[in-house]
């Protein structure tokens, strides 16, 4: 027991000697005390919101799939209601040969959007470290870690994930987000770098624990993904940081501890994202860590995706999934009756540009009528009781 004790007081003052370096960093980074920033006080439904440092463009993005084009990019930036798109790189396209960066398909899509007809279009970058069965790259790792530093993922047909608690594929990581941030810091269309999902893919026969031989402890994972979110924090000082968290194999509660951190970066530069929008997957609802209770309660910028799955939930149409998204009790998420609730997101929702239809005859145009007839604002936040307001 008094082990147990002790071993709970070093995790506890782990976590506040990081969050402590993480105010230190972006503070920084902005040339100011936290006690200096500014926080945004006022909503306006069809202009950015500003802070001290940056602009938030919150509202209706798509994801880009790896097969669409920059003029498709574009072509989704048309769309009414849409504020913006998501594109999505491999962290070996971006990165080559370690230390040397090529951010030109992001800038391909800028040029696009730039010529289409909603040249305001904003752009989430996305570079991935884990891949999936259908993934174009099967190990998204740059040259000099791939032999040591991944491993095959649970997904299957090749799929791979870098081993991101670990120092050198962290700071690796961390270096190219910085150089990602100084290469777009003076592009207004930039909204900011989006962080892969916490959960890796390493079950099973993938397992990566040190007791199947690997190098993975929850907490090295946990304390890894907060300083990328830091750092990421730190350099995109006019954006925001967006980390997909939905699973912590081997200690869930470390999830309220991430969203504890991203709370504690000043002005909301971070936001906590969730997985898919399925109100039928119990394993994101039940128990207090899981994942949608943890962003019900998150003060701060909440956002989600609503991607493949998300098309097909059984009995709850996409209109019925933006109200999942956007509705519910600050602080509070209903488990025993998801659809009497909700998440109370409050900022961005990342729609999946489905082009095949789903089993409930659901694509990207049916997501269209629902961008359409919800504009970010006032509809969203009367949805959630208690609610906070934008970020």
């Amino acid at each position: 027991m008094r082990k147990g004790m002790l071993t709970r007081r070093q995790e506890f003052l782990g976590m506040f000697l990081l969050l402590a370096m993480m105010a230190c960093s972006i503070a920084r980074a902005t040339g100011a005390s936290m006690g200096s920033l500014a926080l945004p006080s006022a909503l306006s439904n069809d202009t950015p919101l500003t802070t001290s440092s940056s602009a938030s463009h919150y509202g209706h993005y798509f994801s880009t799939h790896y097969s669409d084009s920059p003029q498709t990019a574009a072509m989704l930036c048309e769309k009414v209601g849409v504020t913006g798109v998501v594109w999505r790189q491999a962290w070996n396209q971006v990165e080559r040969t370690p230390g040397t960066y090529n951010f030109g398909s992001f800038d391909q899509v800028l040029r696009a959007i730039a010529a289409s007809r909603n040249p305001k279009c904003q752009l989430w970058v996305f570079v991935e470290f884990k891949s999936f069965n259908n993934s174009p790259i099967k190990n998204p790792c740059p040259a000099n870690l791939k032999a040591q530093h991944s491993g095959l993922n649970a997904f299957g047909n090749g799929a791979a994930t870098c081993f991101m608690w670990e120092p050198i594929v962290r700071d690796a990581y961390n270096s190219m987000l910085r150089a990602a941030a100084a290469h777009f810091r003076s592009n207004p269309r930039i909204e900011g770098f989006i962080i892969q999902e916490s959960s890796l893919g390493f079950s099973g026969r993938y397992s990566q624990d040190k007791g199947s031989g690997g190098t993975y402890t929850p907490i090295a994972w946990r304390d890894s993904l907060i300083n990328i979110i830091s750092e990421c924090a730190a350099a995109f000082s006019n954006a925001r940081c967006m980390a997909f968290v939905n699973f912590l194999r081997g200690n869930q509660s470390y999830v309220s501890d991430i969203s504890a951190a991203i709370s504690a970066i000043p002005n909301d530069r971070a936001c906590l994202s969730g997985p898919d929008l399925l109100p039928n997957e119990p394993a994101l609802y039940a128990g207090n860590n899981a994942i949608y209770p943890v962003i019900a309660r998150h003060p701060g910028c909440r956002s989600i995706s609503a991607q493949n799955a998300s098309y097909h939930v059984p009995g709850c149409t996409l209109d019925c999934i933006f109200h999942f998204a956007v509705g519910g009790t600050l602080g509070a998420f209903p488990a025993s009756a998801p659809l009497r609730g909700g998440l109370c997101v409050n900022s961005y929702i990342l729609w999946n540009d489905k082009k095949k239809k789903s089993p409930q005859g659901q694509g990207w145009q049916d997501a269209l009528r629902v961008i359409a007839a919800h504009p970010y604002g006032g509809s969203w936040f009367r949805q959630c009781a208690g609610n906070d307001g934008p970020p």
